[in-house]
């Protein structure tokens, strides 16, 4: 504030040592052109010159030794009025006495009312003592009462006026930098609010920061998660596939295997028919001793071949247990890979549930069909034995007819028996065919789901990666709001 005020004070006198030169520049010039005319002796001149230089020179050394200094305007006012004392008391014109206008127009911009008093009393008597020393010398006369009125009136009222002036001016300006100090503590108050909101903002910046950073984490390992589920997917339809492929295959035995189970069907009827033949003509035994070998070498030969059925149906069921392993082993790695896509792979997980179930199934029935063809095989050497009894009876033809009738109702019994247990395997195969083609159903419905999958992990990734991307500028905004927010907190 002191170093305002002196700046102020610096710009007054610099102003008023500018009108101060023009001033003492007009009247030296003008005096000097009287003197050029005649109208003033040197002395004269030589004395107003050094009451007109002698202030002016006086105040411009103050001013160039302290610009600031405030011993210049007394200078100023005291050294033009005793000139203007001079001009006054020696002028040949009335109207010399306006020259006090002009200095109490510069003094103004000091605010200073008493300067303008002193100055204005000056004046006031300088004038009065011109006016009675005219009246006295008869310069004046009643005609020029109402000029000097006019000279008296002006020079008070413009004393007077002029200090008004300047205490209004003091005034105002004595408000105005009250208001100005009133809005300098608004201002200082709001930047103290601004500083203060700013430090709020930049901790809250730091906060999002951190919570950006942590978002920017999760979304990197959404990504990579996004990758696996995909790469897991991809493999899982690939397995997907090589087990469709296997599954026709087991489909394709199954169908094998039916025909082979009709077959020992239709042989096992050709049997029973052989050997209701064979009882109706036990009686003729005897007599046809050549038929009744002809049939059972018939019967043999029909055993030997439902033998070779039965093995090659071991076969299969070996063939199709190793199928039901490696469906297990898929199922389980579906689900693992399900469990791994979570959300998106719960439908996956219940698809990979049924193929299980399904495998767990055709294992239980290739179980059941090969202790069916165990027993197949079982009656198929009991019907072997009695056939070879049969024959054995034949050759010797010594054994009476009731131990043929005999081994003819045990070879009934036992055809009959082959021949429920051939009904209960082509009824199994049936329902492994049935199983299979649920399988192959569910694998198609897990494969399309794989597709699915593998489509919505394809765009997860995509729109975790313009995510990131995201994530990414927002940080940088946040950065630079930080930085912009730490600025103005310095």
């Amino acid at each position: 504030m002191t170093q305002k005020r002196m700046n102020e004070t610096h710009r007054i006198n610099f102003a008023v040592l500018a009108c101060y030169t023009l001033l003492t520049v007009a009247l030296s010039i003008a005096y000097l052109l009287e003197y050029i005319k005649g109208s003033r002796t040197l002395e004269y001149i030589a004395g107003f010159s050094l009451l007109n230089l002698g202030p002016y020179i006086a105040y411009a050394v103050t001013y160039f030794k302290n610009k600031e200094s405030a011993l210049a305007k007394y200078i100023f006012s005291i050294g033009f009025s005793v000139l203007y004392a001079f001009v006054l008391l020696t002028a040949a014109v009335p109207t010399t006495f306006v020259y006090i206008f002009l200095i109490l127009f510069i003094i103004i911009p000091y605010g200073d009312m008493k300067l303008c008093y002193i100055t204005g009393g000056i004046a006031v008597i300088a004038n009065i003592v011109s006016v009675v020393m005219g009246f006295v010398t008869g310069a004046l006369t009643a005609k020029d009462l109402a000029m000097v009125e006019i000279q008296i009136i002006s020079i008070v009222f413009a004393a007077i006026f002029t200090g008004l002036a300047t205490k209004v001016i003091g005034q105002v300006s004595a408000q105005r930098m009250g208001e100005i100090n009133e809005e300098k503590e608004k201002i200082d108050s709001l930047l103290a609010h601004t500083l203060e909101v700013s430090k709020g903002i930049s901790a809250d910046i730091d906060s999002v920061y951190a919570q950006m950073e942590m978002l920017d984490q999760s979304v990197s390992t959404t990504k990579e998660s996004m990758n696996e589920v995909s790469v897991g997917v991809n493999e899982t339809a690939g397995a997907m596939q090589a087990q469709l492929v296997q599954t026709e295959e087991i489909v394709e035995q199954v169908r094998k295997a039916k025909m082979v189970s009709q077959n020992i069907a239709e042989n096992v009827q050709q049997t029973e028919d052989t050997i209701l033949v064979g009882k109706e003509n036990i009686e003729k035994l005897l007599t046809h001793v050549g038929q009744s070998e002809s049939a059972s070498a018939l019967v043999a030969e029909k055993m030997t071949e439902l033998t070779e059925n039965t093995k090659k149906m071991h076969s299969i069921l070996e063939l199709i247990n190793s199928v039901t392993s490696q469906t297990s082993l898929l199922s389980l790695n579906a689900s693992i890979e399900a469990a791994r896509a979570g959300e998106a792979g719960r439908g996956f997980a219940v698809v990979a549930g049924e193929i299980s179930s399904l495998a767990n199934q055709t294992s239980d029935a290739t179980v059941n069909i090969a202790q069916l063809i165990d027993g197949i095989t079982g009656s198929i050497e009991e019907v072997f034995q009695s056939i070879n009894q049969l024959m054995e009876s034949n050759k010797e033809q010594n054994q009476s007819a009731e131990t043929m009738a005999h081994n003819f109702e045990k070879i009934e019994a036992c055809s009959r028996s082959i021949y429920e247990v051939s009904s209960q395997l082509e009824s199994l195969v049936s329902e492994l065919t049935r199983s299979n083609e649920n399988i192959v159903e569910n694998i198609n419905t897990v494969s399309a789901v794989s597709e699915e999958v593998s489509a919505h992990a394809s765009e997860t990734l995509a729109e975790s990666e313009a995510n990131a991307q995201v994530v990414d500028e927002i940080t940088k905004v946040i950065m630079a709001l930080n930085d912009k927010a730490k600025q103005l907190s310095q």
